[in-house]
């Protein structure tokens, strides 16, 4: 016998050699696969990695009390002692007599005007040497009669740290946002100018009596209000902002809009609404004034201005 193999051993081998290339080939293919999966997961996780940087980058600060930042607390504190104590506020609302003040009356109903804040203004209306407070009223659901809302309301600083309701305040009951004080007549009295919806009142002080001057009514959604002398003749002249030109809901409650990025009804989004140019009143200085902010291209037509 001989030890060489046979015809079938030899056929053996000979598929046995076959064998091996496929062999090479899937290993090669298993390969391939791995650095497939491989520059998969580098690129999820270099794209993880950026989407989270940017997010990061682009999230506010958040500040906490009390936090240095170098860039203001130190500057503000540079020149106080180490011992120097921290500021601490009260509320002194109710001692103050001012606690019965309610800016809002009703319940809301989901439309734009309700959901704004009302303003302040400091002014010493009765030349006593000290600020008095005049306080907006916001009014109260629109829907309801106005005689229900809210008022606004004029309150005397004692000089003593408290305050007195003005009782003899022309009653103003509106869907209020702004207050300024200005002595627009040049007679050493401050007057005042009033905004709000539909409502752009201003009162004129007869030594610290209060009667309505007309001259500036008119239909819109005022908000902020500021006097300034900006022709330099010698008298003061008003500018009120414009905020939007606001359509009283029906049924827009049940509207959903996007406001950065949020659902909300359409009724409380300004962007449901063509915005309200802003004015200017150039006082001629004889009791009367003249709308020049177009004239000035100061209206600013696109800016929903607050």
């Amino acid at each position: 016998m001989s030890d060489r193999p046979g015809p079938g051993a030899g056929g053996g081998q000979a598929n046995s050699k076959k064998a091996k290339p496929g062999g090479r080939r899937g290993g090669r293919r298993k390969r391939r696969l791995r650095r497939t999966a491989l520059v998969v997961v580098a690129v999820v996780v270099s794209v993880v990695t950026l989407a989270t940087w940017l997010y990061l980058r682009g999230r506010p600060d958040v500040r906490r009390p009390g936090e240095h930042l170098p860039e203001i607390t130190r500057r503000l504190a540079a020149d106080l002692p180490e011992e120097a104590p921290l500021p601490r506020f009260t509320d002194v609302t109710e001692e103050a007599g001012l606690g019965a003040f309610s800016t809002f009356a009703g319940a809301r109903s989901s439309q734009l005007p309700e959901d704004m804040g009302a303003g302040a203004a400091w002014g010493d209306y009765d030349n006593d040497g000290d600020d008095d407070l005049f306080l907006v009223g916001a009014g109260g659901t629109m829907t309801a009669d106005a005689a229900s809302w809210a008022a606004s309301e004029l309150y005397e600083n004692l000089g003593d740290g408290t305050f007195e309701r003005d009782d003899d305040f022309p009653e103003t009951r509106i869907l209020g946002m702004g207050a300024a004080w200005g002595d627009y007549d040049g007679d050493g009295w401050l007057d005042l100018a009033l905004t709000g919806i539909d409502s752009l009142l201003l009162f004129r002080n007869r030594q610290g009596q209060f009667e309505r001057d007309e001259t500036l009514t008119r239909e819109g959604y005022w908000a902020g209000a500021s006097w300034a002398d900006f022709d330099n003749d010698g008298d003061l002249d008003l500018y009120v902002c414009g905020y939007v030109q606001y359509e009283p809901a029906r049924g827009g409650q049940q509207r959903v809009s996007d406001q950065y990025g949020t659902a909300v009804p359409y009724t409380l989004n300004p962007a449901s609404f063509d915005p309200e140019p802003n004015l200017l009143f150039e006082n001629d200085g004889h009791g009367s004034f003249s709308e020049v902010a177009l004239q000035w291209g100061i209206s600013n037509p696109g800016g929903r201005s607050l």
